[in-house]
């Protein structure tokens, strides 16, 4: 595996960590809280620089099953973390406090995306 994949590998974990955290420390209070967009800005900055390298590893843009998967997840975390802070700006409390909803659907996708690759990257070891 080159390198700059393995780093890439690497980076995807990071924005793993990141996003779980904030998702699950929103679920846990069922409230969003402005701690929790910043973990999910986190979670999308590592996770576009983690994709970023990997199409410069791969040689450029391959579609399969998983990079569609994850371009749609990141796409989604993108809306995801643009939505969090237009419902903390708008601070009403019903939406904050349901907000955990649309994280948990968001992360189960990435967590697939996620999974798949590294299922796929064992596959090939």
């Amino acid at each position: 595996m080159p390198p700059l994949l393995i780093f890439a590998v690497i980076l995807f974990t990071i924005a793993l960590v990141f996003y779980t955290w904030g998702v699950w420390a929103e679920y846990r209070i069922k409230r969003l809280q402005s701690v929790h967009a910043k973990l999910f800005f986190a979670g999308v900055c590592v996770d576009s620089s983690a994709t970023v390298l990997t199409y410069i590893a791969v040689g450029g843009l391959t579609l399969t099953a998983h990079s569609i998967m994850g371009f749609i997840s990141l796409f989604l975390m993108i809306i995801h973390f643009v939505w969090a802070l237009w419902v903390l700006r708008g601070n009403d409390e019903q939406k904050l406090t349901r907000f955990h909803r649309l994280s948990l659907f968001v992360w189960s996708v990435w967590m697939l995306s996620y999974v798949s690759g590294f299922v796929l990257g064992m596959a090939k070891l």
